[in-house]
């Protein structure tokens, strides 16, 4: 997992309007009482497997339409730079996805591709910094969709296994927690040992996301 970011120190301060507008966000002083926010949740602030997990999502024959448009939106809220969008290719998913015969899905894709191109365009010479993860966890990671894919008897580099990873990953909060390990393993041996629900997840007939979250382990 990378992370890139770029931006003034001040923007992880929300400031309230001037005193003389309208606010219910006072202290009993008086004085505008600021909000603080988390760095993820600025524009300029990338998680490199967030991108992944929603290309993962929109290439999957099987995800649902209201999943695709959720994936679209989350990522219309961020700006990869252009060497990630380079990496990870998510500029040439969204630009085909522009042209998808669904037309929520298409109308979708355009606002994407249409934002990005307008802030890169506004922002040649913006400089990144890169954050990147432990090699322990990403070992930790790849061994997880091995054992996911052959549970699914898929093959390691098939898109399904890597989808419900990097939604593993995503539900523990993106940490190789104890119970990322054991959801993990409770997935694998759901897929290995019951063949309806195999079926059931390879089809489609049951999302990713709900997989996950049905058998997610705390």
């Amino acid at each position: 997992m990378s992370v890139y970011f770029s931006f003034a120190m001040d923007r992880f301060v929300v400031r309230n309007p001037p005193a003389s507008a309208p606010s219910t966000s006072s202290n009993s002083k008086g004085k505008p009482r600021l909000k603080q926010t988390t760095i993820e949740s600025l524009k300029g602030v990338v998680v490199v497997d967030e991108v992944l997990r929603h290309k993962s999502r929109l290439r999957l024959e099987t995800t649902s339409k209201q999943e695709k448009l959720t994936s679209l939106v989350e990522l219309g809220k961020k700006i990869p730079p252009r060497h990630i969008m380079q990496s990870t290719k998510i500029g040439n998913l969204i630009k085909k996805l522009a042209k998808s015969e669904d037309e929520d899905i298409r109308k979708a894709a355009k606002k994407v591709y249409i934002g990005w191109k307008t802030h890169f365009l506004e922002h040649m010479e913006r400089p990144q910094i890169e954050v990147k993860c432990d090699l322990k966890t990403e070992k930790v990671r790849t061994s997880g969709k091995h054992l996911l894919a052959g549970a699914l008897q898929l093959e390691e580099t098939h898109q399904l296994p890597q989808t419900i990873e990097r939604e593993t990953f995503h539900d523990h909060r993106r940490l190789i927690s104890h119970s990322y390990k054991r959801t993990i393993r409770n997935l694998v041996f759901i897929l290995k040992h019951q063949e309806d629900m195999r079926s059931k997840v390879t089809s489609g007939e049951i999302t990713v996301t709900d997989f996950v979250k049905e058998h997610k382990k705390s």
